[in-house]
């Protein structure tokens, strides 16, 4: 059980004073009384006040400690995308913080409550429609599928941010949104299913959203009334401009990026996966992204696949490194890579790149480690998976790549506010701010990035 800091301090500064007048009392009887001499008790009172003092400044100091972490978790819960509060350990706080960080905790769980209410509505709208319906993406990802269109065209098959093209043939889908772009209004067409299933769809071009609405007759409604949907996945990035020093992080296009690899050794190693996406600020543009495997040419070690569960067989078909900067390069124009560790993929990428003939000069890069260093020097923990938990961060995907640039990309974002509070507000200032954990740089640099 916790003792409130305020009881704490009063209890302390009581043993001080108490001490200070066993001190002074010796003295203060030879002056009022006259005589010669008092047998002082100066010893045990002085070390009295020297360790009640230290226990004073010690109780202060956790206080105020635990107020800057509270502070820090205000400062993140500024970034909208907040799913939950950051994690406040409860060992590290003192009483009357704890009851403040529960009391953000409730609110933050009523705002979440309030938001959800819309979405609930808009599922029992569409759940109840006696139609399977599908939203996807100008690039083929499904951005909302309600329960009919699970049971129809296989709920694995059809999940939120996926390709449709894992459930509909690419030639009969893009035909179908081409027929009613130029119809310029909803048209019924045919569309095949991966397993040679003919459809008959009624199709609604989204004009400038950018996709297609598919809806699909069923033979009876389905009573789930379930909706999934992301229709953030309409939404594009801008495109990148000049970026400087002086390019503020409120306005700097990136690309959060992570590799998997046949190894740790830059030299020996090649990459096996690649994954990212797009940010600008502070927002994440989850439709622009990429996720592609990589013919390393050369066996991948059992203990590699035993993080990354990538095998020789899932990169047999791959485009080697080559086929994969073709579809690499155009999101890494004009952007800053910002990554976890990201000097390891930088350095593989400026490897491969060399190797096959390719002139590529790296652009400026922001590593979330040494950020997080900077921001908390005390924390020794700085894994991506403590990190996710401090900034209240779900784990998905963890250990592929696309997963681990989403993670690094939220919590990317849930920084920007407390770099902001430190006066980290340019790409410059971001820059040298990560220079502060000299021994992490010396690390990095001894393993070869």
């Amino acid at each position: 059980m916790r003792l409130p800091v305020q009881k704490t301090v009063l209890v302390l500064l009581a043993i001080v004073v108490s001490a200070a007048l066993a001190v002074a009392l010796p003295t203060v009887i030879v002056l009022v009384k006259g005589v010669d001499r008092v047998d002082p008790v100066p010893v045990v009172a002085i070390a009295a006040i020297l360790f009640a003092a230290a226990l004073l400044g010690l109780v202060v100091l956790r206080h105020l400690r635990a107020l800057e972490r509270l502070r820090g978790t205000i400062l993140t819960l500024i970034s909208d995308a907040a799913e939950r509060a950051p994690n406040l350990s409860p060992n590290d706080l003192t009483a009357e913080v704890a009851r403040v960080g529960a009391a953000i905790d409730e609110l933050v769980s009523h705002r979440l409550e309030r938001q959800a209410a819309p979405d609930e509505r808009l599922a029992a709208v569409l759940g109840s429609i006696p139609e399977a319906i599908v939203v996807v993406t100008e690039a083929g990802q499904v951005s909302l599928v309600n329960a009919a269109a699970k049971e129809l065209l296989d709920a694995e098959r059809i999940a939120i941010g996926t390709s449709v093209f894992a459930a509909l043939r690419r030639r009969t889908v893009e035909a179908a949104i081409g027929q009613a772009r130029e119809a310029g209004r909803p048209v019924r067409v045919t569309v095949d299913t991966v397993d040679g299933e003919a459809l008959t769809a009624r199709v609604v071009e989204l004009g400038e959203h950018g996709g297609a609405v598919f809806s699909f007759s069923v033979a009876e409604v389905l009573q789930h009334l379930e909706v999934e949907h992301d229709l953030g996945l309409h939404d594009t990035p801008p495109p990148p401009g000049e970026v400087t020093d002086a390019t503020p992080l409120a306005e700097l296009a990136m690309l959060v990026f992570d590799s998997e690899t046949t190894g740790l050794d830059v030299e020996r190693d090649a990459i096996v996966s690649v994954g990212g996406v797009r940010m600008h600020g502070a927002r994440i543009y989850r439709s622009a992204v990429i996720d592609r495997l990589v013919d390393p040419k050369r066996p991948i070690p059992p203990r590699s696949t035993a993080i990354h569960g990538i095998t020789d067989e899932m990169v047999a078909a791959a485009p080697d490194f080559v086929g994969l900067w073709e579809i690499l390069e155009p999101l890494l124009a004009g952007t800053v890579i910002v990554g976890h560790n990201i000097g390891f993929d930088i350095a593989h990428l400026a490897k491969a790149t060399a190797a096959d003939g390719i002139e590529w000069t790296p652009p400026p890069f922001l590593d979330t480690l040494l950020l997080s260093a900077a921001l908390e020097p005390g924390k020794p923990a700085l894994g991506l998976d403590e990190l996710a938990a401090r900034h209240g961060v779900n784990v998905r995907g963890r250990h592929t790549a696309l997963g681990d640039s989403l993670m690094t990309a939220e919590i990317y974002q849930r920084m920007l506010p407390r770099l902001r509070d430190a006066g980290v507000v340019t790409l410059g200032d971001a820059i040298e701010f990560s220079k502060k954990p000299k021994h992490i740089l010396r690390m990095q640099h001894r393993a070869g990035w």
